[in-house]
């Protein structure tokens, strides 16, 4: 039953609390995950139904479905039926990488070299930072993209007193009448051990989780659930069961850097949408915040590139000038890297920005500059540095 602070938390955002009479929510697995039912209302079970309404078995059958094709919402990688384990050791900055994920969906922007598809009404939940600390986060993350934050809702649990954990059928009554109440359509759950109750290496908590995640994905709710690592940080805490019903499971290794504290690698290692086509967006990608900006670049194989707008094209082109001069910097295989500095100067000699009449727009123009040749394949960075793919 809930309490009087869970009611009084409802209150405050302008919903009404579920009924105290309702059976608890989310107690048996849904009909579907793509929201089909697959059997008549008044059946309750398959054993209780005829041969006329088995669910579609045939190839015929399947052949004559009419499902809705996947809705991305960052790449190829996330969509608003993802269901995504991320896992990483404390203090790699796996909240500050799900901060950006987050703002960069709800504002409709490319993140690194995943591209943009529309601004999506994003739900951040942080279970465990101090609201001070996840005030800054927010605000430090926007300063960074210039973005609309109008789309993105930031829950924190110590804004709710006797926060019901999300393993038990109040929490997650709570939660779905929340995310039905805003049009919720992406969740990032900061994480799994501060949100839910129990011993983390007993099964029993997640198997209390997942009916409410599987009712989420019929709901086009698509979810990123974080999680800490133990001694052993080449993995996920606890058993690997947490996996078997994630479309998508990630995970962060360190990597050190001298100009930085926030490095890694993701690595995808099961990833249900990914096809030969997008492979290069499933691709191992070494990540870190440099200069207060997010910088990417592929491990291995690349994408074939991408088309561009004429506008990108101009910038590359002033790129290609810069790398052709005697001021260069030398990578390993022979690459030719310059500075930003460097390409910002040529960038505004061509009239493409004005850094003396308009700093600010000129800046913003040279991050949307180098975000979209990142995410056409066309080059790649790290740090202040960009050379050619």
């Amino acid at each position: 039953m809930l309490d009087r602070s869970v009611d009084e938390a409802f209150r405050r955002v302008g919903i009404g609390a579920p009924e105290r009479e309702e059976p608890p929510l989310h107690t048996s697995y849904p009909d579907s995950a793509d929201g089909e039912r697959i059997y008549d209302e008044g059946i309750q079970t398959l054993a209780d139904a005829g041969p006329e309404i088995f669910p579609p078995l045939t190839a015929e059958e399947w052949r004559k479905r009419n499902l809705p094709p996947p809705d991305f919402v960052l790449g190829s990688v996330l969509t608003t039926t993802t269901r995504m384990l991320l896992s990483a050791a404390t203090g790699l900055g796996k909240s500050m990488f799900a901060m950006a994920i987050a703002q960069h969906m709800a504002a409709g922007l490319p993140f690194l070299h995943w591209r943009a598809h529309r601004p999506v009404k994003v739900l951040y939940i942080d279970g465990e930072m101090a609201r001070r600390l996840l005030k800054e986060r927010i605000f430090a993350e926007e300063q960074r993209h210039s973005g609309s934050l109008e789309n993105l809702f930031v829950l924190s649990r110590e804004d709710v007193e006797s926060f019901a954990p999300l393993n038990t059928p109040t929490g997650q009554a709570w939660l779905t009448k929340l995310i039905e109440h805003f049009g919720i359509e992406f969740v990032v759950f900061d994480n799994i051990m501060s949100l839910t109750l129990g011993d983390q290496k007993d099964p029993l908590v997640w198997q209390q989780v997942l009916p409410f995640a599987m009712a989420l994905t019929r709901k086009c709710v698509g979810q990123i659930w974080i999680h800490h690592t133990g001694h052993d940080t080449s993995k996920g805490y606890g058993d690997k069961s947490r996996e078997w019903q994630m479309d998508t499971v990630g995970h962060l290794e360190a990597v050190e850097r001298e100009d930085t504290t926030v490095s890694f690698i993701l690595k995808l290692p099961k990833a249900r949408e990914r096809t030969p086509a997008t492979r290069a967006e499933f691709q191992d990608v070494k990540i870190a915040l440099v200069n207060d900006r997010w910088e990417g670049s592929l491990e291995g194989r690349h994408a074939e590139p991408l088309p561009i707008a004429p506008g990108i094209q101009k910038a590359l082109d002033a790129l290609l000038n810069v790398l052709a001069g005697d001021d260069v910097t030398m990578l390993p295989g022979n690459r030719r890297a310059v500075n930003r500095d460097q390409w910002t100067a040529e960038c505004n000699a061509r009239g493409l920005i004005d850094l003396e009449g308009k700093a600010n727009s000129a800046r913003t123009l040279m991050n949307r500059f180098r975000k979209e040749l990142v995410d056409a394949n066309r080059i790649a960075c790290e740090g202040d540095m960009q050379w050619l793919r």
